[in-house]
């Protein structure tokens, strides 16, 4: 279960910005997530409030998904996907590939 090492690594990056913040505290941590990242969403919500709850009491775990995006080879059209199979909303010809939606990046950290 590789999303206890990234909600781990999350947690350690956590710590190293408010090592830089002395008295202040985590509120609020915004991480965005890939489709196509390979990581399951509700495990990394669940290792996130798990590990982030240990080290500031009352912190929120908000997850985003990020698309993305496939082209038709026919009619040349640019489209969101979240899943295969990458099918043109405009002509319904399958496109072969997907590119972005491979990351995962904590966005922001929300502190008092």
């Amino acid at each position: 279960m590789h999303e206890m090492a990234l909600a781990l690594e999350i947690g350690a990056i956590c710590d190293r910005e408010l090592a830089k913040l002395p008295e202040t505290r985590v509120t609020a941590v915004g991480v965005e997530v890939g489709a196509f990242s390979g990581v399951e969403v509700d495990s990394l919500q669940f290792c996130l409030e798990v590990v982030l709850s240990e080290r500031f009491a009352g912190v929120r775990c908000e997850i985003a998904r990020e698309a993305g995006t496939a082209a038709c080879p026919v009619c040349g059209l640019e489209f969101e996907v979240m899943r295969a199979p990458f099918e043109c909303p405009e002509c319904g010809v399958m496109a072969r590939g997907v590119s972005g939606g491979q990351g995962l990046q904590l966005t922001y950290l929300e502190v008092e």
